[in-house]
């Protein structure tokens, strides 16, 4: 699938989970929406510098500033870290709200068209 139909699917969950999915859709839909991220990178990457794509997610988010500049850096190590926090569940924390899981898919929106232009 491409970066942008795992958006879209992490979008319809939002817009109205499964009946299967009743306890588990927010991580899914953050699974899907950070999935998308990585596969955005992972396209922007073989394009711009072909040796960082290989690297790990945090070494391809630390060399992000230097090729696409600090804001689209900064919009994705964000949003990365909290989709990457609201996949793993644990016991004593809630689950990501709507309002988390909407921001983070809107920011991931917004960086997937920063890194598909010539020159983010």
């Amino acid at each position: 699938m491409t970066p942008q139909q795992l958006l879209d699917e992490a979008a319809g969950l939002l817009v109205g989970p499964r009946p299967s999915m009743r306890r588990c859709w927010q991580r899914g839909c953050a699974c899907l929406t950070r999935l998308a991220l990585e596969k955005g990178l992972r396209r922007y990457w073989d394009r711009a510098a072909p040796t960082v794509a290989g690297c790990p997610m945090r070494h391809q988010l630390l060399a992000l500033p230097s090729f696409a500049g600090a804001p689209t850096a900064q919009l994705a190590r964000t949003a990365w870290h909290g989709l990457s926090r609201a996949m793993h569940h644990h016991t004593y924390e809630l689950a990501p709200t709507l309002a988390e899981l909407h921001a983070w898919h809107h920011d991931v929106g917004i960086l997937l068209e920063r890194l598909t232009q010539p020159n983010p």
